[in-house]
């Protein structure tokens, strides 16, 4: 047994002590159970046998070995148990009141029980309006009660300051109601009117809550119970262990870091495993769309000639780098070689400093006379959303220049892999070329080339 709250805290809701995975390997040889103990004495066997024999629960229990706490524990409390329930005398008394029953006392019985049809008539109309009265009493009572609680709950009062907070969002309730409305709502006039906009704020399955304190309204999808979850049929469907450990159903699925998991639990323990698939759950894969335009061809070819020059360098070829910004003002994309440091397999930038109606869209280094790949420093420095390309295999002709390029989306350190004429206008089927392009000269002021040991890549 080994206790590993600290690597999954489910664990810790139910006592911890799980048990791991065993390691032992399929066909390895099973462990023999011990050979009884010779030295028993022959006395105890025969004991036992005779008490198996006649039955005796007390014997078989105070046969077992008195070491195995759960039977010693289980034998008192039985017999702690049985003497409750039956008292030494109880069946003495019991009997005595059942020999004193006369034989005149039965016969009296047994006349009472001959049915008299006409009072049994009017018994059953009087009992059966006594009854319709009684439901009707009780009825009333439980509306007057249910009206009080209603009349105790204080109406939450809006006003052109209160925020609706929901989907990360906060939203002035004046947006979706006029102005001299707004006194006259309650929460589920609210929640009836973000439903349009947000179909999942069903009746069934949000809860509403007003934090007046805060003039905020906070509508939560539950699905149908209170907390970060959602029931379906048998199943239940948890983002934290505490929910999931507070309101388990006979099947339970917790998303946790590395995937989900199952739980189950009856009467042999509590179960969890891995759970590679969850069939109620929408398949989904991974994708990129581009919103905005294709980066131009025109840029790209001044990349692409800048990257060619410093990949045919007299004293080295280096890396460089540069990023494309969108102007969301004048809507157009524009190309910036940001100061850098380099050497022949790294690059270290210092962005250049854009209004905010900037977009940083995409960086693209070279990799030289390399092929084009991702390597595992691009990995470590590509942590932003936003696109990244890498240029290698660059050769140099008269007109034109011949290389290779890749493509991907990055988004938080994990990356999808991108066709490049997705996200740039071109053809990058067959082995690409360009025209050489001008660029500005005064892009070889921003790069600074590490003289020490550019070779191997220390800057």
């Amino acid at each position: 047994m080994s206790n590993t709250n600290d690597l999954f805290d489910l664990f810790s809701y139910f006592d911890g002590d799980f048990s791991e995975p065993s390691a032992q390997k399929e066909g390895a040889p099973k462990t023999s159970p011990a050979a009884p103990s010779s030295e028993a004495p022959a006395a105890t066997e025969t004991a036992a046998s005779t008490d198996m024999v006649t039955g005796s629960t007390d014997s078989m229990l105070e046969g077992v070995q008195k070491g195995d706490k759960v039977v010693h524990l289980a034998s008192s409390q039985l017999r702690e148990q049985r003497q409750q329930e039956r008292p030494e005398d109880a069946c003495e008394d019991e009997c005595d009141s059942q020999e004193e029953e006369s034989d005149e006392d039965q016969e009296a019985l047994a006349e009472d029980s001959e049915p008299d049809e006409a009072a049994a008539d009017r018994a059953e109309l009087a009992g059966g309006q006594a009854n319709t009265e009684v439901k009707a009493d009780q009825k009333t009572a439980a509306n007057n009660v249910a009206a009080a609680a209603k009349k105790e709950e204080k109406k939450p009062e809006f006003n052109h300051a209160t925020y609706i907070a929901y989907a990360g969002n906060s939203f002035l309730l004046s947006k979706f109601f006029e102005a001299d409305k707004l006194a006259e709502l309650d929460l589920e006039a609210v929640r009836k009117r973000l439903e349009r906009d947000f179909p999942e704020l069903s009746k069934q399955r949000t809860k509403m809550e007003w934090d007046e304190k805060k003039n905020l309204i906070i509508p939560m999808v539950t699905g149908g119970k209170k907390g970060s979850f959602f029931s379906h049929g048998l199943k239940g469907f948890f983002f934290r262990s505490k929910d999931l450990f507070e309101n388990k159903e006979p099947i339970n699925i917790l998303a946790a870091r590395d995937g989900y998991y199952e739980l189950r639990e009856n009467a042999i323990g509590v179960f969890i495993a891995k759970a590679p698939v969850v069939d109620e759950l929408e398949p989904c894969r991974e994708g990129f769309k581009m919103s905005l335009p294709k980066i131009p061809g025109d840029l790209f070819a001044q990349l692409v000639t800048f990257f060619a020059d410093y990949a045919a360098r007299d004293d080295g070829e280096v890396e460089v780098m540069g990023v494309f910004y969108w102007d969301t003002e004048n809507k157009r994309y524009v190309l910036d070689v940001p100061k850098q440091r380099v050497s022949k397999s790294r690059v270290i930038p210092t962005y250049t400093e854009f209004p905010p109606h900037f977009i940083r869209v995409a960086e693209i280094h070279s990799h030289n006379t390399m092929d084009a790949f991702f390597s595992p420093i691009d990995d470590e420095d590509e942590k932003a959303t936003m696109l990244y390309g890498v240029v290698g295999k660059l050769r140099n002709g008269l007109q034109e220049i011949t290389y290779k390029v890749r493509t991907r989306a990055g988004m938080a350190g994990r990356f999808i892999p991108l066709e490049p004429e997705f996200i740039i206008e071109g053809d990058f089927y067959s082995w690409p070329s360009l025209v050489k392009a001008e660029y500005p000269d005064q892009w070889h002021d921003r790069v600074t080339i590490s003289k020490l040991n550019s070779s191997l890549g220390v800057l």
